[in-house]
């Protein structure tokens, strides 16, 4: 299977060494502004430094954005326009309008589009979701996200750090939130842009509420992810050696669960290149993208309205 990427930036490159170990896959062209990215492809790999012309090749089977986020919206309706099965780096978009025309298009042409939150496939997230069917009523969800930096000048840092978490909340629930609230707990300028810390908080129907801790001015990597049940508690801890954890309410004792060793970049790239295979017109990341999005906007309007 042929697969073309736009963008050979952080996350580009890891697109790059994800596609270049997958069997059966191969990077088929890729498009950078940078010239030195021809020394991270294939000899074979054809290079271009404008998209559409990547976009112009029949022989790709899809493509996948790793461009700024500010450039999602243009390039993933050419991709659809060209009929080409697309995948997305979250965010998907920056705006609610975007988010809604792009999944309208991607509908109205039946062309298969994901959006890459990543963390939905890792292993260690994915057994969480089996395990807590056992486990009775959820209650709560924690999840902390934070590191020095990085901070862009293209990306507002809520946006940049927050849709892994509101991702992966809005999943394990099945449910969009109906209250959302959002407040800054830190800033700082930085010589390439702002740090900043914030805590959302979700709260649904059923009466279960997340608490979402995100930084990139925290000393420290995290990224926590801790649901907890009526039946006891899983701690997904994506940096840990024993990812993901069981603490059982009744003996309180912590137990180390069972996961593959695969990685969530990869698992991510086969899903997309299986569904391309199986002649998929939709994928729900699409429609999660959009949930994101929404929840994203809504957090800016608490954050704005605690302004005033």
């Amino acid at each position: 299977m042929k697969i073309g990427l736009i963008g050979a930036g952080r996350w580009g490159k890891c697109y790059i060494n994800t596609l270049n170990h997958i069997p059966g896959i191969k990077l088929a062209y890729l498009a950078s502004g940078n010239p030195k990215s021809i020394s991270l492809i294939p000899s074979d790999c054809k290079i271009t430094q404008d998209w559409r012309y990547l976009l112009e090749d029949t022989s790709l089977d899809g493509v996948i954005i790793a461009t700024p986020p500010e450039t999602h919206m243009e390039i993933a309706l050419g991709a659809i326009s060209a009929g080409l099965p697309v995948l997305i780096e979250k965010p998907m978009v920056l705006s609610l309008s975007d988010a809604r025309n792009l999944n309208k298009k991607a509908s109205d042409c039946e062309v298969l589009t994901m959006v890459g939150h990543t963390h939905l496939f890792s292993a260690a997230f994915r057994e969480l979701k089996i395990k807590s069917q056992s486990l009775g009523k959820l209650k709560s969800i924690r999840s902390i996200g934070g590191n020095w930096g990085p901070f862009r000048p293209d990306t507002p840092m809520l946006w940049d750090w927050a849709p892994h978490d509101i991702a992966m909340s809005i999943d394990l629930s099945g449910s969009y939130p109906i209250q959302i609230e959002a407040k800054q707990t830190g800033w700082m300028q930085q010589a390439s842009g702002i740090g900043e810390s914030f805590t959302i908080l979700l709260g649904y129907e059923s009466g279960a509420c997340t608490e979402i801790h995100i930084s990139n001015i925290q000393k420290d990597k995290q990224r926590i992810f801790e649901a907890s049940y009526e039946g006891g508690s899983l701690i997904y801890d994506d940096l840990a050696d024993k990812k993901l954890v069981f603490l059982c309410s009744s003996k309180l004792i912590p137990g180390p669960v069972s996961i593959d060793k695969s990685m969530p970049l990869t698992n991510l790239v086969a899903e997309f290149c299986r569904a391309i295979g199986e002649g998929r017109k939709s994928h729900q990341s699409l429609q999660l993208g959009l949930q994101v999005v929404e929840v994203l906007v809504e957090c800016q309007m608490s954050l704005n309205d605690r302004l005033k």
